[in-house]
């Protein structure tokens, strides 16, 4: 064993990380990395009050069922997003998709071996795609992303998601337990548009709340050389520390939702055995984390470009729309990635 992976797996040092350079770098990450994300949020609060929001309650998720705004939403959703079920699996399981995911991400490449997702959202009516974006921007929603990230965020993403089924397939990519390695804290919500079982591929996530678990690292993890598997881990590896009773099974009707922090919370997306599976997925992240662009052409908002840059005059939903990064935050960025990456303590 190495001299860097006996100090990562020391208890000094996970003490050290958890107790000391957390803390410390959770004041500098709200207060001089995105100063202006926490002026907004301290606005917000004093504008809006602290009232109706999801709240968190210290954990970093929160598992919903049987809101009634969320299931009228979801059936909503169901109800458009089936019509164009059938089309996009034939697209998804044809040969010319395969190409493209290979050019895109490489043959060996889970996404290109075998794909089994896609894209729903340009698929339904531009009226619902508008209903998600208001929704995904409603003062609830905000309110939930600013209260747990303590920062006015970035809705850097909104996607409506196909799982299906494959012949002779295995467990791969996102299926196996991991942490998304693009940032220090955010806030992600995924809620399950068709009911979801064990066939249908449950949503998996760690129970409990671990301190500095964004900077928490296991010794034995899939092998790197498969794009999508980059610091995952094996489902029999992460049994050796968390037990099942640790971990949440997210099965249930249309409408059951969970907000997960997914750059602190080892989570795994669930397996299609014989059924489909259609999911929104909304991001609520800062701009220092990694993220696609998400405006178009400069000026447009990439999921509804009803919403300009040039029609938004309120200063937080200008923030919370376009917010990009300048050249000294992608170089900050990448360079804080690396650190967040190699400074990790091991779990023992």
């Amino acid at each position: 064993m190495s001299i860097k992976k006996r100090i990562k797996k020391s208890l000094f040092y996970t003490i050290f990380i958890k107790y000391f350079f957390y803390p410390v770098y959770s004041i500098i990450w709200e207060y001089l990395i995105n100063f202006k994300a926490k002026l907004l949020y301290i606005l917000w609060k004093l504008k809006h009050g602290n009232k109706d929001y999801f709240n968190l309650d210290n954990n970093d998720k929160l598992l919903i069922k049987d809101d009634k705004i969320l299931q009228n939403l979801s059936l909503k959703i169901f109800q458009e997003s089936i019509k164009h079920v059938e089309s996009t699996k034939t697209t998804l399981l044809s040969e010319d998709h395969k190409k493209k995911m290979i050019a895109r991400f490489g043959e060996k490449s889970t996404d290109a071996i075998m794909p089994y997702r896609t894209s729903l959202f340009e698929k339904v009516d531009k009226k619902l795609q508008k209903e998600i974006v208001e929704f995904a921007s409603s003062k609830k929603m905000i309110s939930t992303a600013a209260n747990y990230m303590k920062v006015f965020p970035i809705l850097t993403r909104v996607q409506l998601s196909l799982n299906v089924p494959r012949d002779n397939s295995n467990l791969r990519g996102a299926m196996f337990w991991h942490k998304d390695t693009f940032g220090f804290r955010n806030l992600d919500f995924f809620m399950f548009i068709s009911n979801v079982d064990d066939e249908s591929a449950p949503f998996y996530f760690l129970k409990k709340k671990i301190q500095a678990s964004t900077f928490m690292d296991f010794e034995n993890l899939r092998p790197g050389n498969i794009p999508g598997e980059r610091g995952k881990i094996a489902l029999e590896e992460f049994s050796k520390f968390f037990s099942d009773e640790e971990t949440e099974k997210m099965v249930g009707n249309s409408g059951t939702a969970v907000f997960v922090d997914s750059f602190s919370t080892f989570h795994r997306g669930g397996f299609c055995k014989s059924k489909d599976r259609i999911v929104l997925r909304l991001c609520y992240q800062s701009h220092d984390a990694f993220y696609e662009d998400h405006v178009f052409n400069d000026e447009e908002y990439m999921y509804d470009k009803d919403i300009s840059i040039f029609n938004t005059n309120n200063i937080f939903y200008k923030y919370f729309f376009f917010k990009r990064k300048s050249k000294f935050m992608k170089f900050l960025s990448a360079f804080l990635l690396k650190l967040y990456r190699r400074i990790g303590f091991i779990v023992t």
